[in-house]
């Protein structure tokens, strides 16, 4: 996956104003912030602009995959066409760059960031989108603890800010967010079990406010994966060049892990969505051997294997299109 050219020319353009030894420091240091002891769940600060146009060209992408990767699972068949979207969280507006791309119905979209500096980059990485819900994005510069925009929308999203609060501020911003919510909610969380524990905490208290999962869940059951193990996915995401000399990374690619959740109201759901056809999702990459594939799925509440062979043309066809975090 690559970015939107229209925000791979934004950031470009940003980059443009450092140079490349004080973005590759700058680099480093966010690097060395994500694989620091806490293990990425607390994001290194920016405190310069250098430190800023670093993070757009080391994190941005990979974020980027992850949440369009989620809300494009999110949406599935759901007819899903919002209108309006809010943004908690929102850094250089990545989930909102995804959620444009992926949703082009949206008319209004608004965004809270606490740091008013990632939120004025925002505003100037905006300012030539393609969308005009983009080019006239509503801005607010406030903690997610604090009072939220008032009034609901269509779509809600936090990607990769849930980790930043204590268990208690997370209580009352998911609480804050599914209430501002009036179709579909979506967290997003680093791939970690950390990540996870942050999503399934979200799921029994959204589960208890009356949402209905939509993804990645097949059901509305006890997680399977609550005990020993922890549900995520991954995103392939191409390196761009400059992402590639900031890095000194070989590979053109790299790969995004994450955990997410899709709630819903009942009133997006389809027929498809609300009862549970197609009840299972690929929760491991697909084991492939020379005339059959092994399947780790999760389907009403449990962890199986399942084997597809060759002989079943139609399943041995639909795997070709499919992977890991595609439902089954």
């Amino acid at each position: 996956m690559q970015l939107p050219p229209a925000l791979r020319l934004a950031v470009e353009r940003e980059l443009s104003a450092h140079p490349l030894a004080a973005l590759r420091v700058a680099a480093e240091g966010l690097s060395l912030g994500y694989r620091g002891p806490r293990k990425g769940q607390h994001p290194p600060a920016m405190s310069s602009a250098v430190e800023r146009a670093a993070y757009l060209a080391v994190r941005m992408p990979a974020t980027y995959a992850a949440v369009h990767r989620a809300l494009r699972w999110a949406a599935e068949g759901t007819g899903f066409a919002p209108q309006t979207a809010l943004d908690l969280g929102s850094g250089p507006g990545t989930a909102l760059w995804a959620a444009c791309e992926l949703f082009p119905t949206l008319a209004t979209v608004a965004a809270v960031e606490r740091d008013a500096e990632l939120a004025h980059l925002a505003r100037r990485m905006t300012s030539d989108a393609p969308l005009a819900a983009l080019r006239e994005a509503r801005w607010h510069v406030t903690n997610l603890n604090a009072a939220l925009p008032a009034g609901q929308c269509d779509l809600v999203l936090c990607s990769y800010a849930l980790n930043e609060l204590d268990s208690a501020e997370r209580v009352d911003v998911i609480a804050k967010a599914w209430a501002r919510t009036s179709q579909l909610l979506v967290l997003i969380e680093p791939g970690t079990m950390a990540g996870f524990a942050n999503i399934l905490a979200a799921r029994t208290q959204l589960l208890a406010a009356g949402s209905r999962i939509v993804a990645p869940c097949p059901s509305q059951q006890s997680c399977p994966m609550a005990a020993n193990d922890w549900c995520h996915f991954a995103a392939r995401v191409e390196r761009t060049a400059e992402h590639r000399r900031l890095k000194q990374a070989e590979l053109s690619y790299e790969d995004e892990k994450f955990s997410y959740l899709a709630v819903a109201r009942e009133n997006i759901l389809t027929a498809d969505s609300a009862t549970g056809a197609n009840a299972a999702r690929i929760v491991r990459h697909p084991q492939l051997h020379g005339g059959y594939a092994q399947l780790t799925l999760c389907s009403e509440g449990k962890i199986a294997q399942a084997t597809v062979t060759r002989s079943h043309k139609d399943d041995w066809r639909r795997l070709k299109r499919l992977g890991w975090g595609d439902r089954w």
